[in-house]
């Protein structure tokens, strides 16, 4: 039943960053964190210099997660939140695929908004007993938030909720993008 929830069949092989970091949660731990925070990301509007230095001024940044069923990615709304968390309780997944569409907003100086072209990245999470290996594939977009700066946010924002939960965090040992 749940196979090929977290997996995406297409993720390519070419990709475009690698972080490896260590822990000390449970696999169950860390995949319901992290399923957690991408799910309260979709919901969030925040300024772009969060993320990143090189923000334009009056620019924000919106999210939408979404998480691999097989050939597919599905929104991470709360009715696929709980199907994840479900089949994490069952049993822990090897692999956590999402799907990263991050959109840009900049307001002018009249205080109207315009939207610029989104960016979309594949992320790749491979669990390991105290290992994590996140591969990012950049699928289109100009990468306003470079992907070194997404992946350090995402893990910051990961330890936030485990420091919460357990007082534990991820430690990067290694971040290459290219």
């Amino acid at each position: 039943m749940f196979r090929l929830l977290g997996r995406y069949d297409n993720f390519p092989l070419h990709i475009h960053g690698l972080a490896r970091f260590t822990h000390a949660s449970s696999l169950k731990t860390l995949q319901l964190t992290m399923a957690h925070v991408f799910y309260k990301l979709n919901g969030q509007t925040l300024d772009m210099r969060t993320l990143t230095k090189a923000s334009p001024a009056n620019c924000t940044v919106n999210f939408e997660f979404g998480v691999a069923d097989a050939d597919t990615f599905n929104f991470l709304d709360e009715e696929e939140l709980k199907k994840l968390e479900h089949a994490v309780r069952h049993q822990s997944l090897q692999v956590l695929d999402a799907y990263c569409a991050t959109r840009y907003q900049i307001t002018d100086d009249s205080g109207k908004r315009k939207s610029l072209k989104f960016d979309y990245n594949m992320l790749r999470f491979a669990f390991y007993k105290r290992q994590i290996q996140l591969f990012v594939f950049h699928e289109r977009g100009i990468n306003r938030v470079p992907l070194e700066d997404l992946v350090l946010f995402l893990a910051n924002l990961i330890n936030q909720r485990l420091v919460e939960e357990q007082g534990r965090r991820l430690t990067l040992k290694r971040i290459h993008m290219l």
